[in-house]
């Protein structure tokens, strides 16, 4: 029911997207994405003893993709 009323009275013309807040929101994701996959790829590195080209390349991607759909918005509108 709360969640109802807020929804109601949100602004929804506040959630566009300014230049700058588009490229904030793409160098935060990027910018985790490329810290997680380092840290998975030390892991990797540690447990096994070698990297795996293919490996690096899927988790980097997967983990870009995820930080600029999740970190992204938290960053560009975390200001407001």
């Amino acid at each position: 029911m709360m969640f109802a009323t807020v929804l109601n009275g949100f602004d929804w013309r506040k959630l566009r997207l300014t230049r700058s807040e588009a490229l904030r929101m793409l160098m935060a994701g990027i910018a985790w994405g490329v810290a997680v996959s380092a840290g998975l790829a030390g892991m990797t590195l540690w447990n096994c003893g070698m990297i795996c080209q293919d490996d690096l390349v899927k988790t980097t991607m997967l983990s870009v993709a995820a930080g600029i759909l999740a970190i992204g918005p938290l960053a560009a509108y975390g200001r407001r």
